[in-house]
């Protein structure tokens, strides 16, 4: 059985490389219990079966707990990247009905926009600014420049920065167009200074902005960091003209998003997760797409091995806004219902040692039924006085060589002995004295006869030895010789020397019988025949 559970174990996902160390442990202590006490053998497999049961039971209940952390987190996972979805969503709508307004709206007529624009930034945080930037070719940037320090600010220049940490601002470089910002709301005086702003001298507008007029949808800029020193992006609407105004030069409407606002509180305030919002497909050689990023709380090496790593990683499926969202969590000891493993742990132990205990009660009485049963069965097939076999355990052994001997056609003998003087000596020095000459005799006969042979105080001064095998005629006068021979050295009885003869009678089957009764009675009258020769 424990081996039945060793395989169970080594093959079972739950314990991996593990349950192949714990079965061949399992299996190294088995093949020792063979060389090991009955006792021994007893608490080992208690042990062993009491292991691997609370192994598999707190497996069991960890991979359970895992089991309900995954889908806990799959759930939290699908929650937070639905509500980024929807923010999404709600940015690419927002965007298309401020582009509306702008497209239906004169130049430098503004206050339709600033009123939605104000709406919308009361109802969502996450959008940091609107923004307009329009497309001003070369030859036509001197008169820009002039209409706009004329009609918006006197102070308006075109100008770039260098995107490093001090934002410094850059003249711009000629080319043959550009995009400068020439409308924001809300319009303070710490961010005033974006006006003029060309987006197209850097590759990280330009691009979303190239990609916005070639598909006629928002597009999401790379991530960079706002002069706030928030994490954000852009998303750039191309603004499709009236067919009256087609020669107007090209707009386009802008969000400034701030992607910390974006992410949901209880994802915020969860440290145990590593979370993770970027740009998944932006065609710039540059590294930084992170919207959004949080390292979670480092696990500890112990955790790590023990417990497996959750990831949840899916892709939004706005096409302006390929934003990937990835969360990481490290199950820890924490996530375990380690009071549920402790209390069975320490019900676990509870029952080991009440096994144990109820175990080495029930060796105990098995060990005394055993030894009672032995005796029993010791008094009932053996002499009291000499320990050798007595008439009942004689004549079961008959029973067994006779019917063995019929079906192989074997040989054995009976050999019936009576000692000669024994009464006189017993007259003469006791009960007590004659007992001890029994003890002794017997055990010469038990020396001089061969292991397989059967020797029996069959009553009072007769013995009757069983031989088996080489019951030819050479053969039982040797052992005949031999038995009287054991018997000529005299007997310390009480300090006197004491001599005891023996008279021996044979009987062979199947020459002179084929039944226990017939040979019995063969060698009774040979002996008394010999007696009475003596």
């Amino acid at each position: 059985m424990v081996g039945t559970i060793a395989k169970w174990v080594a093959g079972n996902k739950l314990f991996g490389n593990g349950g192949i160390k714990i079965s061949m442990g399992i299996s190294g202590l088995l093949a020792t219990a063979p060389r090991l006490r009955p006792l021994t053998r007893l608490y080992l497999l208690i042990v062993i079966v009491w292991f691997v049961f609370v192994t598999v039971l707190v497996g069991f209940i960890i991979n359970s707990e895992l089991r309900e952390r995954e889908q806990q987190f799959q759930h939290s996972g699908d929650a937070l990247f639905q509500q980024i979805s929807n923010w999404a969503e709600i940015n690419a709508s927002v965007i298309e009905g401020f582009a509306s307004l702008l497209a239906s709206s004169r130049q430098h007529e503004w206050r339709q926009l600033r009123e939605y624009a104000q709406r919308i930034l009361q109802r969502y945080p996450h959008i940091h600014t609107f923004e307009i930037a329009r497309e001003v070719s070369d030859d036509n940037l001197a008169e820009f420049i002039a209409d706009m320090r004329e009609n918006i600010d006197p102070g308006f220049r075109l100008a770039r920065f260098d995107f490093t940490e001090k934002r410094q601002w850059l003249n711009v470089v000629p080319r043959e167009s550009y995009y400068p910002i020439v409308f924001m709301e809300p319009m303070q005086a710490d961010n005033r200074a974006i006006l003029g702003l060309d987006l197209g001298a850097h590759r990280l507008f330009r691009e979303a902005l190239h990609q916005s007029r070639l598909m006629n949808i928002p597009v999401a800029s790379l991530p960079f960091t706002l002069i706030e020193g928030e994490r954000g992006f852009l998303l750039h609407r191309t603004v499709r003209q009236d067919v009256t105004e087609s020669q107007q030069p090209a707009q386009f409407a802008i969000l400034s998003v701030k992607t910390n606002e974006m992410i949901p509180a209880q994802l915020v305030q969860r440290d145990d997760l590593m979370a993770r919002l970027y740009h998944r497909d932006y065609n710039s050689d540059l590294n930084d797409t992170e919207l959004y990023y949080q390292s979670g709380r480092r696990a500890g090496a112990v955790e790590s091995r023990l417990f497996p790593r959750l990831k949840y990683e899916r892709m939004i499926t706005n096409p302006g806004q390929p934003f990937a969202l990835t969360i990481e969590k490290q199950i820890g000891f924490g996530d375990i219902n380690t009071g549920l493993i402790a209390a069975v742990l320490v019900i676990g132990t509870i029952s080991f040692w009440v096994v144990l205990l109820f175990s080495r009660l029930h060796h105990r009485h098995e060990m005394e039924r055993l030894q009672y049963e032995s005796r029993l069965y010791h008094l009932a097939n053996n002499d009291s006085l000499t320990g050798l076999a007595n008439r009942n355990f004689l004549l079961e052994r008959l029973r067994q060589v006779l019917a063995g001997a019929k079906r192989r056609g074997d040989r054995f003998a009976v050999v019936f002995m009576d000692m000669n003087n024994f009464k006189a000596i017993n007259d003469e020095f006791g009960h007590a004295s004659g007992d001890e000459l029994l003890r002794k005799v017997a055990q010469r006969f038990k020396d001089c006869t061969r292991e397989e042979d059967t020797v029996c105080r069959y009553q009072g001064d007769e013995f009757i030895i069983l031989l088996e095998g080489g019951s030819g005629h050479e053969e039982i006068k040797q052992i005949r010789e031999k038995l009287v021979k054991c018997l000529e050295a005299p007997f310390i009885i009480n300090g006197h020397e004491v001599y005891a003869g023996v008279s021996i009678g044979v009987a062979v089957f199947p020459d002179d019988g084929e039944s226990i009764e017939n040979l019995l009675h063969v060698a009774d009258q040979n002996m008394y025949r010999e007696k009475s020769g003596n």
